[in-house]
């Protein structure tokens, strides 16, 4: 028989016990079923997204002074300025002929664009 000291056969208990510890894990790991995200219907707050874009959106030829001051850079004035060029002009083509209101430039109309609608 090999003789050891108290301390070697205390180390290899140790080693034995957690070769075994990861032996039975592995085999655990192994065995059980994968768990997995199961596909179903799309859900419900992407349709909430498409909504709300909707709604954010503002008809330039239909929209009044208060639905026109709900966009970014447009304040009161602009927003009668928008309603008088579309008096003076009839209805918008695009929203380029926003240009010629005063008041609306380029960077403006282009922090307007994913809002507009021109109907």
């Amino acid at each position: 028989m090999i003789w050891l000291t108290e301390r070697e056969r205390l180390t290899l208990t140790i080693l034995g016990a957690t070769a075994l510890i990861g032996l039975g894990l592995l085999i655990w790991q192994q065995r059980r079923p994968a768990i997995g995200v199961a596909e179903g219907p799309e859900p419900p707050y992407a349709q909430w997204e498409a909504l709300v874009q909707q709604a954010r959106q503002v008809n330039v030829n239909q929209a009044t002074a208060e639905e026109l001051e709900r966009l970014p850079e447009i304040g009161p004035t602009t927003a009668l300025r928008i309603i008088e060029y579309r008096r003076q002009h009839g209805q918008l083509q695009s929203p380029e002929e926003l240009l010629n209101v005063p008041g609306i430039g380029p960077k403006t109309l282009d922090a307007l664009r994913e809002y507009l609608v021109v109907e």
